[in-house]
């Protein structure tokens, strides 16, 4: 655009109308300006684009001095879940249906560059005593008494440069333990402790990464006994290649305190002697997901993935072992309308090969010695609206006829 005219175009709408005006107010002055051949359409265009920035900018400024730094340094997130549940075991002589429902609420609040904390609540069942680690699940019962809201989160998290952070309380394990199945890990749990994450970015399609941690179990009050915890190491790859991308990890995992114990939260399939666990669970095990771009040239899937996860004990002699496998296609996330993922998973896990109290809670009761499928669909009936139907058929290893059906239908909402 010549100089000159840019120049006197912007003065003369600038002094004719404010940057707050009508959308058609503007319009209309610039199309006079172009009829008039002071501006083409090129350059009109261009105009109203910089007209549009300056006006978001402008409000953008006003809206940060008049709201207090506090506030604008402080977000809230959340999700609601309405469920129906479906299950039959094959000992039962009858079914079971429920309706259920989960709310979670998160707030975080930058205290500086380097600092933020944050705090997130969640429902959990009427009337209970003990809180379930690896559920936020509220069931319709109890002639509508209210539920109980507890404290699904509490956290502190320092990073003074983008290749590293820490993290300490009670807190989201995501970005600090990456796990593509949930054989071993609930998706509701949120570990206490402290956590933190190191990578190492060698180009824009290479990333290493290290995840380490130390987290609580439980306390034994005066108890002359250690107090159970566990400390991991993860080491990761991340990598893009064209159409490829790939992501792989070896884990290990250190029990401190666990044998002669019994756990909170025990889905009681573990060995046991006297009451207490027979076993260490020291454990380590490789995890992998290797995805494609359109595969097959098919364009209306994103993606397809190929992912599995595997664990060994180091201290038993049998039933010590565990792995998953799956496939899942589709597009990568489903938070937008129409969009879709199908995904499914083939689990085994041995009887003493993790403890029995972390394990996916929809799987046979979140037990060990354990086998099954496990199909999902998902798909995204407005922006950041969903529906998922979830089916378990799962039999234990050992047992004999006291296998599960479990269907879920979810309507997830977040915001």
């Amino acid at each position: 655009m010549n100089k000159f005219k840019g120049l006197l175009a912007a003065v003369v709408i600038m002094t004719a109308v404010p940057v707050q005006a009508a959308t058609t107010e503007v319009d209309a002055l610039i199309q006079k300006l172009v009829d008039k051949g002071v501006l083409n359409k090129a350059e009109a265009r261009e105009i109203k684009r910089e007209i549009i920035d300056d006006s978001k900018t402008l409000q953008e400024d006003r809206i940060k001095q008049t709201v207090p730094e506090w506030v604008q340094n402080t977000k809230l997130k959340g999700d609601m879940r309405v469920r129906y549940q479906f299950e039959r075991r094959e000992n039962d002589t009858e079914s079971r249906s429920r309706g259920r429902l989960r709310y979670r609420l998160g707030i975080e609040n930058k205290v500086n560059d380097q600092w933020k904390v944050g705090a997130g609540l969640s429902s959990s069942e009427i009337g209970s005593t003990v809180d379930d680690a690896r559920s936020t699940n509220t069931t319709f019962t109890d002639g509508f008494r209210r539920a109980d809201i507890r404290l699904d989160s509490a956290f502190a998290e320092y990073q003074p440069a983008p290749w590293g952070k820490a993290i300490a309380g009670r807190f989201v394990k995501t970005d600090y333990l990456w796990t593509p199945t949930d054989m071993l890990w609930d998706t509701d749990i949120n570990p206490t402790g402290a956590s933190v994450h190191v990578e190492k970015k060698f180009s824009d399609n290479l990333t290493t990464y290290l995840n380490n941690g130390v987290w609580v179990i439980d306390e034994n009050g005066k108890s002359d006994r250690t107090d159970p915890f566990l400390y991991y190491a993860q080491g990761g790859i991340k990598n893009t290649m064209g159409m490829f991308d790939a992501q792989i990890t070896a884990t290990y995992y250190g029990f401190n305190g666990v044998k002669g114990s019994t756990l909170d939260g025990t889905a009681s399939s573990n060995t046991l002697s006297g009451g207490v666990l027979d076993y260490d669970y020291d454990t380590f095990g490789p995890s992998a997901e290797i995805g494609l771009k359109h595969p097959l040239g098919l364009d209306a899937v994103e993606r397809g993935a190929l992912f599995g996860d595997f664990i060994h004990n180091f201290d038993p002699e049998s039933d010590e072992n565990g792995w998953a496998a799956g496939v899942k296609f589709g597009d990568s996330k489903v938070v937008g309308k129409n969009q879709w993922q199908v995904k499914y998973q083939f689990t085994t896990l041995g009887k003493d090969a993790f403890p029995d109290t972390y394990p996916d809670s929809d799987r046979l009761g979140g037990t060990t010695d354990v086998k099954g499928h496990e199909w999902i669909l998902e798909y995204g009936l407005s922006k950041n609206v969903s529906l998922a139907l979830d089916y378990y058929q799962d039999d234990r290893i050992t047992a004999v006829h006291n296998g599960q059906k479990l269907l879920q239908a979810d309507v997830n909402l977040k915001f």
